[in-house]
């Protein structure tokens, strides 16, 4: 990166085969107007993709640069900042029309169509109002998609976690939309939602925990788990000691505790190739309201120390 404003444009469409349960091999398109090389962009998704189990669905990865913060607040019901735009009208443009082609040619099911006309209003809007997206919105089964609007104080290696977490999120075969039956009556859709919803710090305890470990592995850290609780450690210190203070990042610990302890059957291979996410009944186990073993690790995933130039859980916290 030469010139810090500089906007760099790419669009690369590329094909990545891998051995997939799908009928098909799935495709990635990459729409680039940010900073980061499209070559980056490409091997951390290939590496990342290279963890899943089995890949469901076509990716479409889209990434800008967005100016300085102007004001703290949500943008409509999402808890998205705005900052000062820097695309241009016929580049904002551009990646709707990609938007929009992609979800035309998807195929897909005649009420996620709809659905998807929203979504792309959606994300018009948030483009223009200069909103620090960091999400994954998925058109349809076989059509998901990484957005990532990127800030100039977010270092490379931050960018590469954040590209990482939507991925994840983007190939979570079986979340909320794909679990939910719409023939249902809307009470027991509510109490379906509901659930998930208090299943929700497991989505982004996975998501964020793929992507500090892939990301690490990446920059060559032979200590990715230390370093993860050496940073938990200083955050509770800092934000304060509840799992919501950083929903994604103190979960993403709280699930390391999970596995360090043994009495839940996952390891950390089950998360990177995001195989827990294989069913829909994954929020039935993995809430504090049905496992005891959940609401200890929430409550106690702070409980770290350092051991012989390691971070590691205290004793107590493994019993």
């Amino acid at each position: 990166m030469r010139y810090l404003y500089s906007i760099l444009f790419f669009i690369i469409y590329i094909c990545f085969s891998f051995e997939t349960i799908a009928d098909e091999d799935p495709s990635i398109k990459i729409i680039n107007y940010s900073n980061i090389p499209t070559e980056k962009l490409i091997s951390w998704t290939e590496y990342g993709t290279s963890k899943f189990s089995d890949w469901q669905a076509d990716t479409l990865g889209i990434i800008y640069n967005i100016g300085k913060e102007t004001r703290q607040g949500k943008i409509d019901v999402r808890p998205f900042n705005t900052h000062r735009v820097i695309l241009l009208d016929d580049q904002i443009e551009e990646i709707k029309n990609h938007v929009l082609k992609y979800i035309q040619n998807g195929n897909c099911a005649d009420d996620r169509i709809e659905d998807s006309k929203y979504l792309i209003e959606d994300i018009v809007r948030w483009i223009k109002g200069g909103a620090d997206i960091a999400t994954a919105p998925d058109p349809c089964y076989h059509k998901r998609m990484v957005l990532f609007a990127r800030n100039k104080l977010q270092k490379e290696i931050t960018v590469q976690q954040i590209w990482l977490h939507e991925l994840y999120h983007a190939h979570s075969n079986y979340l909320q939309n794909y679990c939910i039956d719409p023939n249902q009556p809307e009470y027991i859709q509510d109490e379906e939602r509901e659930i998930y919803e208090q299943g929700r710090w497991f989505g982004e305890a996975t998501a964020e925990y793929f992507a500090h470990m892939v990301t690490e592995e990446m920059n060559g850290n032979s200590k990715p788990v230390s370093k993860m609780l050496m940073q938990a450690k200083k955050r509770a210190k800092k934000e304060g000691k509840s799992i919501y203070d950083d929903l994604a990042a103190n979960s993403a610990v709280a699930l390391r505790l999970i596995i360090e302890r043994g009495n839940i059957e996952i390891n950390h291979e089950d998360i990177l190739s995001a195989n827990v996410f294989h069913s829909c009944d994954w929020p039935k186990k993995w809430t504090r309201e049905v496992s005891e073993e959940v609401a200890f690790a929430q409550d106690n995933w702070h409980k770290i120390t350092k051991k012989e130039g390691s971070y590691v859980f205290i004793d107590s916290a493994l019993k």
